[in-house]
């Protein structure tokens, strides 16, 4: 299966070095969760600040969304893919431990 990024860009044309930066950082959450489909990428800038808007789609309809505001487009991705690194991990948790039930209790 095949990882398939898409990048948008909103109200400004954003260099190619930004670009390939933010595709580099969002397909490393697929170490964390390797059921990762699609992502979206959608870089934003209105004034002075630039929005990152990252869309993570993954097996089972499971999808996380991760936003951040900041002047410095690379500031934004990076705390984009924080938030989403700690989404993933919760819920591959989640996954783990609901299939995991405890084993018969003793009663004295």
């Amino acid at each position: 299966m095949t990882l398939r990024i898409d990048l948008t860009d909103r109200h400004a044309q954003h260099a190619d070095t930004v670009k390939d930066y933010a595709r580099e950082k969002v397909e490393k959450l697929t170490r964390f969760f390797d059921q990762v489909q699609h992502i979206e990428i959608v870089l934003d800038k209105e004034h002075d600040d630039h929005s990152v808007e990252v869309i993570v789609s993954a097996n089972n309809h499971m999808h996380f969304v991760g936003h951040a505001t900041n002047p410095s487009v690379m500031a934004c991705i990076d705390r984009v893919v924080d938030k989403l690194e700690r989404q993933v991990l919760k819920a591959k948790e989640r996954l783990r431990d609901h299939h995991r039930g405890e084993g018969p209790r003793a009663t004295t």
